[in-house]
């Protein structure tokens, strides 16, 4: 179970989130905050598992409070303005989502956020060394380059995952593996696909390319994943 605190300026961005998180068996609402002062007051008060912190508020952003204070807890940032992103990521949040949220990409933030905790869902991927993941395959432990990934896709209670001519099939969930691997080295560009943003080649309407590999990408994902490219673009210019 984890106690979920809302902080938003908008009364009803607040009531949406609150009636999604009464939808999730493993959420309790723990509080329901209009800015970062009230969030404070709950912080030092309740406890907290996880946040929905909306960005652009008055007073102090969600961004600044994030700056300003030692949250412990882990965050879900909720916005209508994906030029965040980035700054989010770097901040090491949990997830990233852009309004209007669907209940299908909250759920998916926040079984994230659960397997953060429980480690439910990856009972068969280690993650021993920076840089790399042990996976279970074939009877025996295989070492994975993660800057070698191209994408992971998932398959009922499997996913695949692919690396230039080699592909490994692991008992996993997506969102299990997610949690995994770097935050903002990979983005969701599907409910079924997992991306390596340095790897993808090109951004499209409805799908993303990774070499000859092409993967539906949502509409609800398309501004994340071009923002991501933009900035993979820019490092690489710098350089």
């Amino acid at each position: 179970m984890l106690k979920v605190l809302i902080v938003d300026d908008e009364p009803l961005a607040r009531q949406q989130l609150e009636a999604y998180v009464s939808r999730l068996p493993f959420l309790q609402l723990a509080g329901v905050a209009r800015n970062t002062v009230v969030a404070n007051g709950i912080l030092h008060s309740t406890p907290v598992d996880l946040i929905f912190l909306d960005i652009q508020m008055p007073q102090t952003s969600g961004i600044e409070f994030l700056k300003s204070q030692e949250i412990v807890q882990q965050v879900i940032l909720v916005t209508a303005f994906p030029e965040y992103a980035i700054e989010g990521f770097e901040l090491a949040v949990t997830d990233y989502l852009l309004k209007p949220v669907t209940f299908e990409r909250f759920t998916m933030a926040c079984e994230r956020a659960l397997a953060n905790v429980s480690g439910q869902g990856h009972v068969n991927l280690l993650k021993q060394q920076p840089g790399y993941l042990y996976i279970r395959y074939d009877q025996r432990l295989q070492k994975i380059r993660i800057a070698d990934i191209l994408f992971i896709e998932a398959m009922a209670n499997y996913v695949h995952i692919v690396l230039g001519d080699q592909k490994y099939t692991v008992y996993s969930s997506l969102k299990g593996l997610e949690a995994q691997l770097p935050a903002g080295a990979f983005v969701l560009t599907h409910r079924s696909f997992l991306a390596a943003v340095s790897h993808i080649d090109n951004v499209g309407r409805a799908e993303v390319l990774i070499g000859e590999h092409r993967l539906p990408l949502s509409r609800s994902q398309r501004k994340l994943v071009q923002l991501l490219i933009l900035k993979k673009n820019v490092i690489r210019s710098k350089r």
